[in-house]
């Protein structure tokens, strides 16, 4: 899929460490090549600064996401504990949610990973008809948990 990266999320990635928003931008690209068209939802949340992936705008159809911490990115799987992971790579200890923590922007070549990515665009819910590429900015009201500057 192409898809512009959106400002908003440059935007807010600002209090993170530079090398945490280089990986947070790298990763984010190499996602949206993976992907099939889709729409992406950038979000400024009380946690964390991420992107989610879906077939619709709603937040429950998300099938993927990359939330961006201080020093690395997690690559989540929205139904996780449906996925075949026989090396158990996924982590999480919820009900549905698992991911796989990222350092380098090179990790999400792997293709077991690939593989993981392939099969929560399958398994999600779609539309009847295309989904036209798009993205949508949502940010949460109240205080947010940045990284502190130096961090």
């Amino acid at each position: 899929m192409v898809l512009p990266e959106p400002a908003e999320f440059v935007e807010f990635l600002g209090p993170y460490p530079p090398a945490t928003q280089e990986l947070a931008r790298a990763l984010r690209r190499r996602l949206v090549e993976m992907l099939p068209p889709c729409i992406e939802t950038v979000w400024d949340a009380t946690n964390a600064v991420g992107v989610a992936y879906g077939f619709t705008e709603l937040n429950r159809d998300h099938f993927i996401h990359l939330p961006v911490y201080t020093k690395h990115v997690n690559l989540g799987f929205s139904h996780g504990t449906s996925l075949r992971d026989p090396e158990s790579r996924l982590v999480g200890s919820g009900a549905r949610i698992r991911h796989v923590k990222l350092v380098r922007a090179e990790d999400l070549d792997d293709p077991y990973l690939h593989d993981l990515v392939r099969q929560a665009w399958e398994s999600a819910t779609r539309p009847d008809s295309p989904v036209e590429p798009r993205s949508v900015v949502r940010v949460m009201e109240g205080p947010k948990r940045r990284p502190r500057p130096g961090a």
